[in-house]
């Protein structure tokens, strides 16, 4: 999934959370699922800032690998 589906969830979930017709599972449930989708979102947004470092920095392309690739 990319960021921006990502987001479109975020969104959704946020909707239905300030609803307030959720059952406390629900809400649990939705909120977990959202704590996970802005840790992912904030992966890719982290990925992506490295990458245009890496390709602007001297004016050429500079292959980068995450470090948590590696693990």
């Amino acid at each position: 999934m990319g960021f921006d589906e990502k987001l479109e969830q975020l969104d959704e979930m946020l909707a239905r959370l300030e609803e307030g017709k959720l059952s406390l599972d629900e809400a649990l449930s939705t909120f977990e699922r959202g704590v996970t989708l802005v840790k992912e979102s904030r992966e890719l947004l982290d990925k992506a800032e490295q990458r245009v470092t890496l390709l602007t920095k001297d004016g050429e392309e500079i292959p980068f690998t995450h470090p948590q690739d590696h693990v």
